[in-house]
């Protein structure tokens, strides 16, 4: 026998249903006005609503990753496709190309000689060897697919021999036959780079860092870290601890709302010679999340000279000749961890000269027409004889050009 129900108890329903709505929209709109809070004060009923009212985006995203498991299938290029250059022009340099290659099933590193686009060496990293020998002292490789790991920045030595990480990885070292010779226990990201020494130095991660403690929890604690070239850890000082001690705690604390990413550490640059402005072994180090550029001399613990913007976001920085610097700007807006947007519509390479204390974009034009446009990541080099070389990491193109054209 089927009962109706009445009147009263479905618009009594309705209006119950209407007044839990208007509460958890105002849950989810007050936990947003104090999103710039430390994690650690939002109230336990704050994160319930941030986890109800994320579920239908972590419902798509988990389609979304069923439907390709593999997550580095998606920017496979095993080689160069759609190679244009200049009529007549031979590029007499060779490119060492991260990529995971679909036919290997895993991520892999060439070394391909431009003038007719031959891959003349290849390192396939043994990811089983890996994971073996460092988890025990760190999770990430245990917890890690393999066909998901990316060899960030591959670093060439002059033996044959290239040093890497994935994203907030141990260091590894593999030979030219692609055996494992070492690993750095710890939390490295981004690029890696050589001293005058040998030395290694590349960001990473200071894990369960008590600095920032007592107003924050999970803080990144963004390090410059020395590494020597058998593998051994020399040095690894806290970026944030660098700014205090230097004077500068408005930057670090008092530029815009918090959060635990406060600095992004991206590129750190050896000085391998000296000049009127900066000496041999001084670092020029790029904080993304601060449009900061800045020259720090580790051996006094002193930073020689600092900058902020015009760059915007900026991902990559280095040492032209005796007086200038290259700086690669997005020239982003940062929204939300999920959401950027390009200020102009193309990147800009900046170009400093410490000599006149002015900044020059000889490459507008040629940036512009190109539309280079990669919201994260993004490397740049100007080259010898003057040209810029790009990588432009989210719409995986590598591009060289001059001050007018693509070449």
């Amino acid at each position: 026998m089927n009962k109706k129900i009445p009147l009263w108890l479905a618009l009594l329903f309705l209006w119950f249903s209407f007044i839990i709505t208007i509460m958890f929209g105002w849950a989810v709109w007050h936990v947003y006005n104090d999103s710039q809070r430390a994690q650690h004060q939002i109230s336990k009923a704050s994160r319930l609503a941030i986890f109800i009212a994320s579920t239908p985006h972590l419902i798509k995203e988990s389609f979304k990753e069923l439907s390709q498991p593999r997550l580095l299938v998606r920017f496979s290029y095993p080689g160069i496709r759609g190679f244009k250059v200049k009529k007549n022009y031979i590029d007499s340099n060779y490119l060492l190309l991260s990529t995971y290659d679909r036919k290997q099933d895993q991520s892999i590193v060439r070394l391909i000689r431009l003038s007719d686009q031959k891959t003349i060496h290849q390192w396939k990293p043994d990811f089983d060897q890996i994971k073996k020998f460092t988890e025990k002292e760190n999770s990430f490789w245990r917890d890690t697919n393999k066909y998901d790991v990316r060899l960030f920045h591959p670093l060439l030595s002059s033996d044959g021999s290239i040093i890497f990480n994935d994203n907030l990885s141990p260091l590894i070292k593999i030979n030219k036959n692609s055996k494992l010779v070492w690993t750095v226990n710890g939390s490295f990201h981004h690029s890696l780079e050589f001293d005058a020494e040998g030395n290694i130095w590349a960001p990473s991660v200071i894990p369960n860092s008590k600095f920032l403690s007592k107003v924050s929890v999970g803080y990144m604690d963004y390090a410059i870290t020395k590494i020597s070239p058998d593998g051994k850890l020399l040095l690894q000082k806290s970026v944030a601890q660098i700014l205090m001690e230097n004077g500068y705690r408005g930057l670090l604390l008092g530029t815009g709302k918090y959060e635990a990413d406060l600095l992004h550490l991206n590129d750190i640059q050896p000085a391998l010679t000296s000049s009127r402005f900066w000496k041999k072994g001084d670092l020029l180090i790029s904080l993304r999340h601060k449009s900061t550029v800045f020259l720090y001399r580790p051996e006094v613990n002193k930073i020689i000279w600092l900058k902020t913007g015009p760059w915007l976001d900026q991902h990559d920085v280095d040492f032209i000749d005796s007086s200038r610097i290259g700086v690669f700007g997005n020239n982003i807006i940062r929204y939300s961890d999920s959401y950027s947007k390009l200020v102009d519509g193309y990147n800009e390479e900046y170009i400093y000269d410490f000599k006149t204390d002015k900044i020059e974009t000889p490459y507008t034009e040629f940036l512009k027409t190109a539309n280079v446009s990669t919201i994260s990541e993004g490397r740049s080099d100007v080259l010898s004889n003057g040209d810029l070389f790009i990588e432009e990491t989210n719409n995986n193109r590598l591009l060289r050009g001059n001050r007018n054209e693509i070449i």
